[in-house]
């Protein structure tokens, strides 16, 4: 977490201790200038912006908003992804299919075998831009012209991704979107933002309703819907400041350095990474090609669940995910990081 989220959410809570809520206008003010510079960040419009919890929390409602526009249509999955991607679908009854990994063990699928694995029936594709162990990035263009082409709605988990290397949701056609806080964006845990295309701005497809989801929530009518169509309306109730606060600093943080220095270190140091453990002989699964990873490097000891506890003893934190060691350079690192990381292998 980045000291400016920490700062951000501490400072809430100070004032709250202080103050009670006294500053409730300004809180709903900063909440929605956050909104703005998020959509900024992403590419898209505020009004197509919903904090949420986290990213399962977002999954579920999309899943259910399709449920109440499709019923329980032909859902199309990869085999492997991360579980949020995959339950929601398989609770609520749709006609799932899971689409087979590719079998060089980075958990993605390239582009035509995907195609290929998509049902004539399929009508939506839920999918992990980045898979969370293995690495593989999607190029969003390429799965959104093959949804497009099809008529299927596009659902992405960008969490794996989202805060390591740049993502314009202007440019790639995406239908719905999601993100947890915690991951890349630094921002910690219990926020994050759910993402609705403008094209699907419908009131009556909202899977859920509070008070604030009314197009002017103060009025507080109680006896007839005058819902927003807008995607904030998914927040149904108070915002989550604290969670917003600390977000939108760390986001703010990601703009000040220029993402596009941030994904130019995090692809140096992935490619400096794979390029240590070769010269160990250490067998990874992350692609190469930069334009298929993000900032996850799955490497393939012998022993990773020893080479994890050893990682630990020295103060280097890694993750053994699916069989592997996953390890996680971020900006902020260096490639000595690198190597004293190399070294314990």
């Amino acid at each position: 977490m980045s000291r400016a989220a920490a700062a951000a959410g501490a400072e809430y809570y100070e004032s709250t201790c202080r103050d009670g809520d006294v500053h409730w206008d300004a809180w709903l003010a900063r909440i929605e200038d956050i909104r703005g510079s998020i959509a900024t960040h992403l590419g898209c419009h505020r009004d197509e912006l919903s904090f949420i919890a986290n990213a399962s929390v977002g999954l579920n409602l999309i899943a259910h908003r399709l449920y109440r526009e499709h019923g329980a249509c032909r859902v199309s999955l990869v085999r492997g992804d991360f579980p949020s991607v995959t339950l929601p679908w398989q609770q609520l009854g749709f006609d799932v299919d899971f689409i087979e990994p590719d079998t060089a063990g980075h958990g993605g699928v390239e582009i035509d075998a995907l195609a290929s694995g998509l049902a004539a029936e399929t009508r939506v594709l839920a999918i992990g831009w980045v898979h969370y162990s293995g690495g593989y990035r999607y190029r969003l263009d390429e799965l959104a012209e093959v949804c497009r082409a099809r008529d299927i709605t596009l659902v992405v988990d960008v969490t794996q991704g989202c805060g390591a290397v740049r993502l314009d949701l202007s440019e790639s056609s995406v239908d719905y979107a999601v993100s947890s806080g915690y991951k890349w964006l630094n921002a910690g845990y219990g926020v994050g933002y759910l993402y609705v295309n403008r094209k699907h701005a419908r009131a009556a497809s909202h899977p859920a309703v509070g008070w604030r989801s009314a197009r002017d929530p103060y009025a507080l009518v109680s006896d007839r819907l005058d819902i927003t169509p807008a995607a904030s309306a998914l927040e149904l109730g108070h915002p989550p400041f604290a969670g917003a606060f600390t977000l939108g600093a760390a986001i703010e943080l990601a703009r000040t350095i220029g993402m596009e220095h941030v994904e130019r270190r995090v692809l140096d140091l992935g490619g400096y990474l794979l390029e240590r453990l070769a010269e160990k002989g250490v067998r990874f699964q992350t692609p190469i090609d930069e334009s298929r990873r993000a900032g996850i490097v799955m490497a393939r000891p012998a022993d990773p669940d020893s080479v994890e506890a050893d990682l630990q003893r020295r103060g280097i934190l890694a993750s053994v995910r699916g069989g592997g060691l996953r390890i996680s350079p971020h900006w902020y690192n260096t490639r000595s990081d690198i190597d004293r990381l190399v070294e314990t292998f």
